[in-house]
C-alpha cells in the first residue's frame, strides 16, 4: 500500500515535545521529524491534508490538544519524545491521549511504558523465550549482577533513549570501572535504575517494522551498523557522540549498510523473525524498530525495542523504508491509516 489515505482521516494534529533554544540535540531533533511529517501530509492529497502542530509538555497543553482533536476525522500524529531526565513525558502523553479517546499514531501507552523501561522490556522478552544479552539491574550497594554476568559490561540508564547516558566509553572491563560508572549514572539520573549488560562483540542490526495496511506488519530491509576504522580501544557502540556530534570520529565512522549478501540470508531471516515476535510480545502498533546484536556464538540478541523510532530523513527507519521503495508520504499515510483503523482507545496488537 502506498501513500493514500483510506480510513477517513480529514485533519492531523502533529504533536511533539516542547523545544527551547539550547536544548540537547536529542530533544530538538523532533522538529526535523515534524517537518518530515508535515511535508508528507502536504502531498497526500491534491490540496494538502489540513494539519496543525502542537507542543505538549504539561496538562494545559494537553487540554488544548484534546479540545482541538474534537473535530471529526482528526488523528493525532504522536511525535512526543522524552527529553533527557524526563522519561515519563512520552508514555504519559500517550496515556492521556488514550484516556481522552483520541485516535493517535504509533503504539499504545502500555507498550510505550514497557519499552521505555529497558529492564522491564528485557524481562518480558526473556520470559517469552526471546534472546537478550545477559544482564540486569546494577545496584551499587549490592552489585550482584556483576557476579553472575561475565565482563565486559555496558552500562546505561534504564529509561533513557537516544543514547543518552552512553557518552564517552560506556563499556567497563573491571568491577571498579562498573561501580564508578554506575554511581555517576545514578547521580545524573536520580530515581532511575542502571542497567548492566554483557557487552556483545558481534555485528549490530536494526530491523524496522511498519503497519502494512492490511492489519499486519511489514518487516523492512534489515540494516547493519558498521564501525569503520574504529581503533581497538574504542568500543563499537552507537553512543551519544555517534548519534549527535556530527563532526566526531564516532559519527563519521558509524555507517549504515543493508544486508544483501546471500550468505547473510539465514541471519536476515532470524532477525526478521525476532523482530516480528518482539512486535507481538510488546504490543506494538503503527511502526517500530528492533535493535539486535550478535553474541560470541553469532546468535542475535535483542538490545532494544523502539516503539517510536526517529522519523527524520537520515534516520534508520526512513532509510529502511526508502530501501523498500517507500517515500515519506507512503510511510506517513500508512502510520495514519493504522491509527485511524482503530476505534479510540482500542490500540491492539497487530500479529
Amino acid at each position: 500500500m502506498t501513500g493514500d489515505l483510506t480510513t477517513g482521516v480529514r485533519r492531523v494534529l502533529v504533536v511533539h515535545n516542547p523545544v527551547a533554544a539550547g536544548d540537547d540535540p536529542s530533544t530538538s531533533d523532533v522538529l526535523a521529524q515534524v517537518a518530515l511529517v508535515e511535508g508528507a501530509l502536504s502531498g497526500i492529497t491534491e490540496l494538502g491534508l489540513p494539519a496543525a502542530r502542537i507542543a505538549v509538555g504539561d496538562g494545559q497543553a494537553l487540554a488544548t490538544l484534546c479540545a482541538a482533536a474534537e473535530v471529526p476525522g482528526t488523528v493525532v500524529f504522536n511525535l512526543v519524545e522524552s527529553p533527557p531526565g524526563v522519561p515519563h513525558l512520552c508514555p504519559a502523553t500517550t496515556a492521556a491521549l488514550e484516556l481522552a479517546g483520541l485516535p493517535f499514531t504509533g503504539s499504545p501507552a502500555a507498550a510505550i511504558w514497557l519499552t521505555t523501561d529497558k529492564l522491564a522490556a528485557r524481562a518480558l522478552l526473556a520470559a517469552e523465550g526471546l534472546p537478550v544479552a545477559p544482564g540486569g539491574r546494577l545496584d551499587p550497594a549490592a552489585p550482584t549482577v556483576l557476579d553472575r554476568v561475565a565482563p565486559p559490561w555496558i552500562l546505561k540508564p534504564a529509561c533513557e533513549d537516544a543514547s543518552i547516558g552512553l557518552e564517552g566509553n560506556p563499556v567497563c572491563h573491571t568491577r571498579e570501572e562498573a561501580l564508578a560508572r554506575a554511581a555517576r549514572l545514578a547521580d545524573r539520573f536520580p530515581g532511575q535504575a542502571v542497567l548492566a549488560e554483557r557487552y556483545l562483540p558481534g555485528r549490530e542490526l536494526n530491523v524496522s517494522l511498519l503497519a502494512d495496511g492490511l492489519g499486519g506488519v511489514e518487516v523492512l530491509p534489515v540494516a547493519e551498523i558498521l564501525f569503520e576504522d574504529f581503533p581497538a580501544e574504542m568500543p563499537r557502540v552507537v553512543g551519544y557522540e555517534a548519534k549527535w556530534l556530527e563532526d566526531s570520529f564516532a559519527c563519521v565512522h558509524t555507517v549504515r549498510s543493508f544486508l544483501e549478501d546471500p550468505l547473510d540470508a539465514p541471519l536476515v531471516e532470524r532477525a526478521r523473525c525476532l523482530a516480528r515476535r518482539a512486535w507481538a510480545v510488546c504490543g506494538l502498533a503503527g511502526y517500530a524498530r528492533i535493535d539486535l546484536r550478535l553474541d560470541e556464538a553469532g546468535e542475535p540478541c535483542i538490545l532494544e525495542v523502539n516503539a517510536n523510532p526517529c522519523l527524520t530523513a537520515d534516520a534508520g527507519f526512513m532509510a529502511a523504508a526508502g530501501r523498500a521503495g517507500l517515500t515519506a508520504r507512503d510511510v506517513v499515510a500508512r502510520i495514519l491509516n493504522a491509527a485511524a483503523a482503530l476505534t479510540p482507545g482500542s490500540h491492539r496488537r497487530q500479529l
